[in-house]
Formats: C-alpha cells, sequence, structure tokens
C-alpha cells in the first residue's frame, strides 16, 4: 500500500501531529516534545532531536516539568526512528512497560479503505453531545481497562471540567457511544488531523465483545474522516486491538515502544 508520508507521520507521532487541545500543555526544550494533560494516565515525552549523549539532560528536564505540575507518570513514546536511544533511557531508570494508558509496544497502523467486514444492525453509534452521554463514556473507558480504583477516584471528581473541555469549540476531537438497545457498551474517540483521524481508547465491554462493536466504531470514524475530506484512519494499536484492526484492513507501519517512568515510586 502507498501510504502518504504524512499519513504514516500522524501514525508514529499522534501526540506531535495533531493539534492539542484546551486541555493540553505541549513544551518543547532540550531536544524532547512534552504533552501534559489533566488525567492521571501517563503523560508524553517525544524525541524531536535527541542523541544518545543528550538523553540524560533531557530526562532530567521532563522530570523537573513533570515535577512542577504535580505529574507523577511519564511515557517516552519512540517511534522507529529513536530506537537507538532505548537503552540510554535504560540507563536513566525507565522501563519498557505496560502503564495506564499505554501498552509497551504500541502498534502504529493505517486504514485508507472503510473497514472490512459487514457491521451489526443491533449495534447503534452516535456522537457525545450530553454531560450524560459523556459521563457513560468515561465509565465504559474505566470498566474496559479496568482503571485501578484511585484513578477512577481521581477521574470522576474531574468529569465536569473533562466536559466543558471537550464542549470547547477548539477541541480537535470528538467521542463516540455504542448502544446495544438502550445499553451503552462501547466508545472510542478520535484526533481529527490534516492527513486523517487518529483513534484513540477504543474500549468494548466484556459482554459486549465479538458482536462487531469494535468495527462499528471505527466504521463511524472512517465515516466522519471521509466527511471531513481526510479519508485515512491511523491509531496506536494494543495487543488486544491490533488483530482486530488488521481483520479490518489496517497495515502496521511501524512500533512505537513506550518507556515509562514513575516520578512518585
Amino acid at each position: 500500500m502507498d501510504i502518504p508520508p504524512a499519513v504514516e507521520a500522524l501514525a508514529l507521532h499522534p501526540f506531535r501531529e495533531l493539534p492539542a487541545g484546551p486541555e493540553v500543555e505541549r513544551i518543547e526544550r532540550d531536544g524532547i516534545l512534552l504533552a501534559f494533560h489533566p488525567f492521571p494516565s501517563a503523560q508524553t515525552v517525544e524525541p524531536l532531536d535527541l542523541d544518545e549523549a543528550d538523553v540524560p539532560a533531557a530526562v532530567a528536564t521532563a522530570r523537573a516539568l513533570a515535577r512542577e505540575r504535580n505529574k507523577r507518570l511519564l511515557a517516552w513514546l519512540l517511534a522507529p526512528e529513536h530506537a537507538h536511544l532505548s537503552p540510554a533511557l535504560e540507563q536513566e531508570g525507565l522501563v519498557n512497560d505496560d502503564t495506564p494508558g499505554f501498552e509497551a509496544v504500541e502498534n502504529a497502523m493505517v486504514l485508507l479503505h472503510p473497514p472490512a467486514g459487514e457491521g451489526d444492525s443491533e449495534v447503534a453509534i452516535s456522537a457525545v453531545d450530553s454531560y450524560e452521554d459523556f459521563t457513560a463514556a468515561m465509565t465504559v473507558v474505566m470498566d474496559a481497562f479496568e482503571i485501578p480504583q484511585a484513578m477512577r477516584d481521581e477521574v470522576v471528581a474531574e468529569f465536569p471540567q473533562r466536559w466543558e473541555e471537550y464542549r470547547h469549540p477548539d477541541n480537535p476531537g470528538r467521542q463516540y457511544l455504542a448502544r446495544i438497545g438502550e445499553e451503552v457498551v462501547g466508545t472510542a474517540s478520535a484526533g481529527f488531523g490534516e492527513a486523517g483521524v487518529n483513534l484513540f481508547g477504543g474500549a468494548v465491554l466484556p459482554h459486549a465483545r465479538g458482536r462487531g462493536v469494535y468495527r462499528a466504531l471505527t466504521l463511524a470514524r472512517w465515516e466522519e474522516a471521509v466527511q471531513r475530506g481526510t479519508p485515512a484512519l491511523t491509531v496506536q494499536a494494543g495487543r488486544m486491538s491490533m488483530p482486530i484492526l488488521a481483520r479490518l484492513g489496517f497495515v502496521l507501519v511501524g512500533e512505537i515502544r513506550v518507556y515509562v517512568e514513575d516520578l512518585g515510586a
């Protein structure tokens, strides 16, 4: 498949290529790009122009900026062109491992045509447009990914503020709900970029898996991409979603290795 360079870049570097939402603070310093968000999951760090010799100083910068903002978890995202930095990060104590919000390996994938397969008419998809829908979506995410209770409590307490950020006109994305009958069984979000739509946070409750919910959520976001004049989907797939996405027609363009640091440990 002939993948446009801008689409491949979106798949490998979503936090660099997508516009930042109103709740995100981006900082470029010492050869790295940091993105701080209000959620208790990991904050992201991505190398821009960084050599192995520069890694200790860059790690120190990331730590200092995170502590200034009372952020505990950092996730360094190493796309293939930055794989050579892995030993230097490990030397600084970072670990290639899962963390809430990321897996140790995120698989950058691309789709340039409608998702394959047949849909299930019992699955209904709608965009989140009310506070009730928003809280239902966040609850599905926490249930599907088995978010620890302490982190759940923090997220729930901030639902009203997160809802206002979601409604903000500068929010470059949208959340979707999947229902079977009256029950909300799945959710997913989309980040709107110039080259395509990046998929985030696809989550389906265990009892509803295998019924076409994930495909229906993907199809809704494909249709959104087409309507926006950017007919391409990109995603950073984990171990559970990767085989499903491959069946839908997504192709792998590279692996992103995630190096984690817990500043509170």
